[in-house]
């Protein structure tokens, strides 16, 4: 007996649920390989890798306001020589003066917290969707590689670690009964740095397209009340004289490689990246496609009123991997199957 083009076989089974590729032909199996075989020879050849512009304003600002100064009379006068002055710019208030009330071990240990919670929660998330042990183990490590990379980043671009952090929380806590809960953490990273709204809008229009009625809504207060919260600090930060052109380079997916894989050569953590996004593209669990359009939102609006979202994903991407091999062994079964027909003959 021979199994149907893209069906698993006992001993394939790495997913709980088998990935989205299943059932694909030997055609259309041979072109998806010779695809994305070329996606990744190109991605290590010519995708480069940079690291994140430094927050240079954050902790000035924080010095001023533990000296009983004004956030935005502070912010207003380092604007002028601030070499990225349109990022700094979007960034409002929340985490300064979370800094500058909290001492520093205080600040410390609610990231550490928050780190502990996203593995806690996100390595029982991720942990169901592998079939066996060796699976679970695997994206467990590969999250702690991810969270390892937002604690990274933190110490360079405090906002933009918050946003990430946060955005990857209220992704994997999000379920039937959680969605409330998702909806205020995901706010929480849009009141910190509004380049989290990408996550409220792309989790918004998935849950439309998921055709539920209530928790659309819910997204939609969310993301009122963080983009009215950015509009009302944009009005306060009001006019500022700002240096003409900024003296960082935009490269939205290069910040992306450097920050989810910090230290890797960009001619392996480009390809890292591609078949992390295959792997989230592919599995069949709501958790996907969400993930996948929080990472591709991300790069695709990088700078819009300043934002810095490109590195909203970072603690989701490593774990992607883990979900990849399921996808390619479907594909290579279906590319080499070559089934027989046999005829028989009966002779009444």
């Amino acid at each position: 007996m021979v199994a149907a083009p893209g069906r698993p076989g006992p001993a394939a089974r790495w997913l709980v649920t088998p990935d989205r590729l299943v059932g694909i032909g030997r055609t259309p199996a041979r072109a998806v390989l010779a695809g994305l075989l070329g996606a990744v020879l190109a991605a290590a050849v010519f995708v480069p890798s940079a690291g994140t512009p430094p927050e240079f304003l954050h902790d000035a600002i924080v010095a001023t306001l533990r000296h009983g100064g004004d956030y935005y009379d502070a912010a207003r006068e380092l604007l002028r020589t601030e070499p990225d002055a349109r990022a700094a710019r979007a960034l409002p208030s929340t985490l300064a003066v979370v800094a500058a009330v909290l001492p520093a071990w205080g600040l410390t240990a609610l990231v550490a917290a928050a780190l502990t919670l996203l593995l806690w929660i996100g390595g029982l998330r991720l942990g169901a969707l592998l079939a066996r042990s060796a699976g679970a183990l695997l994206v467990v490590s590969l999250l702690g590689f991810g969270i390892v990379a937002t604690a990274a980043l933190w110490l360079v671009a405090p906002h933009a670690a918050a946003a990430a952090l946060l955005s990857a929380i209220a992704l994997v806590a999000r379920a039937r009964g959680r969605v409330t809960a998702a909806v205020s953490v995901a706010c929480a990273a849009a009141l910190i740095d509004p380049a989290a709204l990408v996550t409220l809008a792309a989790m918004g229009a998935l849950a439309v397209l998921d055709g539920d009625r209530r928790e659309p809504l819910l997204w939609l207060v969310g993301l009122g009340v963080a983009a009215l919260a950015f509009a009302l600090h944009l009005h306060a930060l009001g006019a500022t004289h700002t240096p003409a052109a900024p003296l960082i380079p935009d490269g939205a997916l290069a910040r992306l490689l450097g920050a989810a894989f910090p230290d890797v050569p960009a001619a392996i953590a480009a390809p890292l990246l591609l078949l992390a996004g295959f792997g989230w593209a592919t599995v069949a669990d709501p958790l996907g496609p969400r993930v996948l359009a929080v990472l591709i939102a991300g790069v695709a609006l990088d700078g819009v009123l300043g934002w810095r979202s490109a590195t909203l994903a970072v603690p989701l991407v490593a774990p992607g991997l883990a979900l990849t091999p399921a996808a390619l062994a479907t594909l290579a079964r279906a590319a080499l199957d070559r089934r027989r027909i046999t005829v028989t003959r009966v002779t009444r």
